[in-house]
């Protein structure tokens, strides 16, 4: 810490180097920061492991997951065909009718994997149908040869058994469907004729919200001017990429009304508190060359960024202004700036390098945004120190710094003598309340569906919910809630079985002579021949892509989330682990004793057990974005009680009343994070929310156990050493 007061006393006599090397640098920095793209991803906080990326990939490669749905819905079904007609003139790419070829595609490729498509009863009927053998190659016979039923050639072939009926949404899966919807006239209708359904197919995927924004504002404009002539019918849009860009526009909306908002709090607090206008410039300075830190660093390392990382960043105000704060409010008790930086400079910097330390251990996750916002995070206090160590100090007033006092009665009465055994009692019950409610309360910790993180309108709500009820999977049997592989293994294994009991070469050999009895060539269903004499494996981890495409529509959701459950867990243990070793050596180290390192680094751990019993109560849990809170607590609670153990070390060994000084900066700091997270809590946007309120909850315990339990602590230490 010497060297860094004698680079102070350097620059104090060569003041022009300092500020010419500074704007210099300053200059290139903002230079790099312009080159940054940003987009609005909420997937971007999803796990990117080889596994789960390669799920995202069977995902975004889905038609229904780049496929906008257009529905018509009025009172008067006879209004719709036109409303459909007149959108299909507009956009002739649009799918308005049965896809007759998409439906033969998708026969040939059930054909090709039968198994995976038979169910229980479709064995009782193979049983039938091998017993009839003649009457049923007869029927298929009457089929081919009936006018317009040409285009079943390859289906017969396939499936001379007829197990699969010949009807779009036969498999299994789709036989609940034909009772819903109806397409019987040329146009797609749900069964009450309420609805009506046109398709459009963005080649931007799902989740491309710039493109897909452009994409979708033509479309919308197309739906109201349809509504304008067929005034009778509803036309809305709705599908993936129409809800990532509602979710692109949300969280825009939302970063930008955060920013502002809390930056006008925060600059309303500090003319309250810093009566001297210089000062809050110098605050706004230290601030302001941190973020360009910030983004230069993410322009440099990454090719684009999510702007909910910046959004997230608004909380990051609330530490980076820790460092101006102490070193101003100190000013006010000290003779010189030079004896100000001396002061602090060892908290400051102990202080720096464990915050910092706490974000760097976001950049090893799988998560891209928890990276980025590691990064950003890291290299933006990095940055504010670096102003207010090198450059703040020569900008100090040289009189005393002007502050209101922040009048909070119990911390006073707390910092001048309240009892310690009154704060002995209160920590206890609030202590053992919340390890009995963390105990017995088994609510999950951790929120692992993606959906609970998406932002979609009231209107669109209410539309995925009245289609998800006619949707085949409401009336499937209860294998339908285990995942999809699972239900294809075990009609694998019912089609290994069957033909194990029953003689494949022999089965083949009648289908032959009875193909030729019937008046077929002896060859015609080799095809099914192949199927039954091949044999069929069971589906893994690596089958996503076949899974995918033999489940069309109900994507592995379930194996999905239990990968977002144990990575959500693992890098919460992850964060917690590596965030806590950091924190507390280099607190032992900056006090040079296990003792009083730990004293320092007990607050955070009171600290976790109160918020975990708040979350419990409150119904409140862990989910892809607020997972970050363990970054926020180590970051900013180490911070804080670096600097009471300080305070109140100095009372002991002086017996000067230091703490209350100590105390007043923390409070503005805290008061500052509150603020910004504040503004998160009004965010409409789950996942923005999200990281609001249980943010607000963990720094909230955090100011209190930091006042409240390195007192306690250390007058035990005390006591015990006059004993």
């Amino acid at each position: 810490m010497n060297a860094l007061i004698r680079i102070y006393d350097f620059f104090s006599t060569r003041r022009i180097w300092l500020w010419g090397g500074m704007v210099a640098l300053t200059v290139v920095l903002i230079a790099i920061a312009c080159t940054i793209r940003f987009h609005e991803d909420i997937f971007d906080f999803l796990p990117q492991d080889e596994e789960y990326a390669e799920s995202m990939r069977v995902y975004a490669s889905l038609s229904e997951a780049s496929r906008i749905v257009v529905l018509f819905e009025s009172d008067c079904p006879d209004s719709i065909p036109p409303a459909i007609d007149a959108f299909a003139e507009a956009c002739p790419n649009a799918i308005t009718e049965p896809d007759v070829d998409a439906f033969l595609a998708r026969l040939d490729f059930i054909y090709q994997h039968l198994p995976y498509f038979l169910t229980d009863s479709d064995y009782v009927r193979m049983d039938s149908a091998l017993a009839n053998l003649p009457q049923v190659l007869a029927l298929d016979k009457q089929i081919l040869t009936t006018p317009g039923t040409s285009f079943l050639r390859n289906s017969i072939a396939s499936d001379p058994l007829r197990l699969i009926p010949f009807s779009y949404g036969a498999a299994g899966q789709y036989a609940a469907a034909q009772s819903n919807f109806d397409a019987s006239d040329g146009y797609m209708m749900t069964a009450d004729h309420r609805f009506g359904f046109a398709f459009y197919d963005s080649p931007y995927g799902s989740t491309e919200s710039a493109n897909n924004a452009h994409l979708v504002d033509s479309l919308q404009a197309v739906c109201e001017a349809i509504q304008g002539q067929h005034t009778a019918v509803s036309v809305r849009l709705l599908g993936a990429p129409v809800v990532a860009v509602t979710n692109a526009r949300r969280i825009k909306k939302d970063t930008l009304i955060a920013i502002c908002l809390s930056l006008l709090l925060i600059v309303a607090l500090l003319l309250y508190t810093f009566p001297r206008k210089r000062d809050i410039a110098l605050i706004v300075l230290s601030i302001s060359f941190g973020w360009i830190v910030g983004i230069a660093a993410l322009a440099l390392l990454t090719d684009d960024v999510s702007l909910i990382v910046l959004g997230i960043g608004s909380i990051l105000l609330g530490i980076s202004a820790n460092y101006p704060l102490h070193l101003l409010v100190h000013r006010r008790y000290t003779n010189s700036a030079r004896q100000t930086l001396q002061e602090v400079v060892s908290p400051l910097v102990i202080g720096n390098i464990t915050t910092v330390g706490a974000f760097l251990a976001l950049i090893p996750l799988h998560a891209t945004a928890l990276r980025q916002l590691g990064i950003f995070a890291s290299f933006n206090l990095i940055g504010t120190l670096f102003f207010c160590v090198f450059c703040l100090p020569h900008l100090l007033s040289t009189t005393p710094s002007v502050i209101r006092e922040i009048r909070l009665p119990f911390l006073k009465q707390q910092s001048e003598g309240l009892s310690v055994k009154v704060l002995t009692a209160i920590v206890a019950v609030v202590l053992i309340g919340s390890v009995a409610v963390t105990c017995f309360c088994h609510r999950p910790l951790f929120d692992s569906d993606i959906s609970h993180l998406n932002y979609m309108t009231g209107q669109q709500r209410a539309d995925f919910a009245y289609f998800e009820s006619l949707s085949p999977a409401s009336d499937q049997p209860a294998y339908m809630v285990n995942t999809a592989r699972e239900e294809l293994n075990r009609r694998v294994d019912l089609w290994t079985a069957y033909w194990q009991k029953h003689d494949a070469e022999e089965t083949a050999s009648a289908l032959r002579s009875q193909a030729v009895a019937s008046g077929f060539r002896e060859q015609t269903f080799d095809p099914f021949i192949r199927t039954i004499s091949s044999p069929v494996r069971r589906l893994d981890l690596s089958d996503d892509v076949l899974l995918a495409q033999l489940w069309p529509g109900r994507f592995d959701t379930a194996a999905m989330n239990r990968r977002i459950t144990g990575s959500l867990s693992d890098s919460f243990n992850y964060l917690g682990m590596v965030c806590s070793l950091i924190v507390l050596v280099f607190l032992c180290l900056s006090f040079r004793s296990i003792v009083i390192g730990l004293v320092a680094f007990l607050p955070m751990v009171f600290s976790w057990v109160v918020i975990f019993a708040l979350m419990q109560l409150l119904g409140l849990q862990f989910n892809l974005v607020n997972v970050i809170l363990a970054t926020f607590i180590f970051g900013q609670g180490d911070d804080y009680t670096i600097f009471i153990v300080e305070g109140l070390i100095y009372e002991y060994r002086t017996g000067k009343k230091m703490l209350w000084q100590y105390q007043q900066s923390i409070l503005l700091s805290a008061l500052i994070m509150l603020l910004a997270i504040g503004v998160l809590v009004v965010a409409v946007h789950p996942a923005i929310y999200s990281l609001g309120i249980v943010t607000l909850i963990g720094m909230l315990s955090v100011v209190v156990m930091a006042f409240v339990i390195p007192r306690i602590l250390l007058h035990l230490l005390v006591k015990i050493a006059y004993l």
